[in-house]
């Protein structure tokens, strides 16, 4: 198969830059030539600079290389694939490594060929240099720009540009800029605007665009992706747009450094410089005094997800209300999109984990005795990544030696400034390979298991919350709650999947969350010889009810029993006692 990789920059303006069509159209007569099939993999608005794992088609490209699935890469040209030296050292390596083709526009590149290889690598500085001096003068431009009025970049919600690169009001948007200024000044909060808005389905400034946001949750440190197309208002939002003074014809260029800082004055403004002065001065006002903030804790935000819509289930504590559980993203403003979930108590489902955890008979034994688990390949996949990184980055470093020993190249700002990001990036490197090769142990032998059995055995009724919380995000991976709707209230299904191992649990409760079924156990393999011979059993019945010749010394090699969903009825569940329930808070 032929992988067509086609990346834009999102630095370019419009027709100077190839588009993603052209880019395409160029790979598939280069796959009717060579009579294969053919993948696009498209990195849309991503820099040439990003490394690999930082653009998506270009990483599930280099895992299919890795895979066997592509044997043959066709782009534009080799700036489409980098223009970052390490990644050129990466990508040329894999291609060897795995003998794949590669053709820059439609022309086959010898990796045997030392000249070709040399030239590649010269490009590749090249590519490097260039990206470095066209971003000084990006900046550069910008920065002139903004002393003349100017935009650039994406503009403040309200306004676009006009065909002298002018600021002009953008009237679909700016209504709304207006609305938000007027209900602020009758003393209407932030937060209250945001949901106003949302009601009226006034459009945000991403809606207009394709792709997705990514953020980072605060609890797991994972990287979340939303629809950019779903944003929606939000208090904090509309409180800095409140404060910026672009609405009153006002433009800060480096707002943050006092030095530098620049204020320019443009052609037009949304809002009178009158009511901007006014709607400032009240805006403190609009803020209730709710005196400090009520720190509380929440043992496990982070690790439930809802099962009906995928958003995150965040616990919810009012001191004066009766808002007390566990509720999906998707009820609360400004979504409120997730018609089908439930919210559930809070202290219940963290005493039920805690008692799960801790105080269950046969979890640990469970865990303990779980076989080895597929969960290392992906984490194994990613450390050789990392290892054949770091084997390009200390080619370049090299390289960059070699060429700063030069008198004429020994003061070069772009060499010296790439040698010391390069020797930078390798400490970064070689702690990533370090924590991946840590991060394997603890999946694939006995590292784990016993850390699991020191985890669950350190709990004690009488520590402190913060450890608690350690322990439990210690030992489980995900939390996915789900609600079916019956009478009296329904019922829930909770999914517990617990951390470094591929085995699950399924629970089940009424709407009073006091008696916790153990529905059902999922393991991967046998856990035993009895298990394994059980399955080989099962195992012999389908072969014989297919009419199959059933030959043990071919069908059981390597054989290590079924994935099997044991049923937990009437062992080890959860009874919750209403008097007995511990309170963080």
């Amino acid at each position: 198969m032929l992988a067509i990789y086609c990346r834009t920059s999102k630095n370019k303006e419009e027709g100077t830059d190839y588009s993603i069509e052209t880019q395409q159209q160029g790979g598939i007569k280069l796959a009717s030539q060579l009579g294969v099939d053919y993948k696009f993999y498209i990195d849309e608005g991503m820099s040439g600079t990003l490394a690999i794992e930082d653009r998506p088609s270009l990483a599930d490209m280099m895992s299919d290389l890795k895979k066997g699935i592509i044997s043959n890469i066709y782009c534009i040209d080799q700036s489409r694939i980098e223009r970052n030296s390490a990644v050129w050292n990466i990508f040329s390596a894999e291609c060897t490594i795995h003998e794949c083709k590669f053709y820059p526009n439609g022309i086959e590149f010898d990796f045997s060929n030392d000249e070709s290889v040399l030239g590649s690598n010269l490009i590749s500085l090249v590519n490097s240099y260039y990206a470095k001096i066209t971003s000084r003068k990006v900046k550069l431009a910008n920065y002139n720009k903004t002393l003349k009025g100017k935009t650039h970049g994406m503009k403040p919600y309200g306004y676009k540009r006009d065909e002298d690169n002018n600021f002009e009001i953008f009237e679909e948007e700016a209504q709304y800029v207006r609305k938000m200024f007027k209900l602020s000044l009758q003393g209407i909060g932030s937060y209250t605007i945001a949901n106003i808005l949302n009601a009226e389905g006034a459009p945000t400034k991403f809606n207009k665009f394709k792709g997705k946001i990514k953020r980072k949750n605060e609890f797991t440190k994972n990287i979340i992706e939303f629809e950019k197309s779903d944003v929606k208002w939000r208090g904090n939002v509309i409180h800095d747009m409140l404060k910026n003074p672009i609405y009153k014809g006002i433009r800060i260029w480096n707002k943050d450094d006092i030095e530098k800082r620049i204020e320019v004055k443009i052609d037009v403004q949304i809002i009178e410089d009158d009511l901007w002065n006014k709607v400032n001065d009240n805006l403190p006002k609009n803020i209730k005094n709710v005196g400090k903030k009520a720190e509380y804790h929440y043992l496990l935000n982070g690790i439930i997800t809802c099962g009906h819509c995928g958003n995150e289930v965040l616990g919810k504590k009012r001191p004066k209300g009766n808002d007390n559980s566990y509720k999906c993203k998707g009820k609360r403003p400004p979504h409120k999109n997730c018609n089908d979930s439930r919210a559930i108590s809070l202290p219940k489902l963290e005493n039920f984990i805690i008692h799960h955890l801790f105080k269950t008979k046969n979890l640990k034994d469970l865990l303990i005795e779980a076989p080895k688990s597929n969960l290392s390949i992906p984490l194994r996949e990613k450390l050789e990544q990392k290892k054949s990184e770091l084997i390009g980055l200390n080619k370049q470093i090299d390289r960059l030696a070699k060429l700063l020993i030069d008198p004429e190249l020994e003061d070069d700002e772009t060499f010296i400034n790439d040698y010391k990001l390069s020797k930078a990036k390798r400490i970064r490197i070689n702690s990533e390979i370090e924590e991946l090769q840590a991060k394997v142990l603890e999946v694939e032998n006995e590292t784990r298991n016993s850390r699991t059995k020191t985890l669950i055995e350190t709990y004690t009724d009488d520590i402190q919350f913060d450890e608690i919380k350690r322990l439990v995000h210690s030992l489980i991976e995900t939390i996915i709650i789900r609600h079916k709707k019956e009478e009296k209230s329904g019922c829930y299904f909770v999914v517990i999947k617990y951390k470094n191992y591929s085995e699950e649990s399924l629970f089940m409760t009424n709407y009073k969350a006091l008696d916790w079924i153990w529905h059902s156990y999922y393991r991967e393999k046998a856990l035993s010889e009895e298990q394994l011979a059980e399955d080989i059993e099962d195992l012999r019945a389908i072969y014989e009810f297919k009419g199959i010749p059933f030959d043990e010394e071919v069908d059981l090699i390597d054989y290590e029993g079924a994935n099997v969903m044991t049923s937990m009825l009437g062992d080890d569940g959860v009874q919750l006692n209403p008097s007995e329930l511990i309170l963080f808070d």
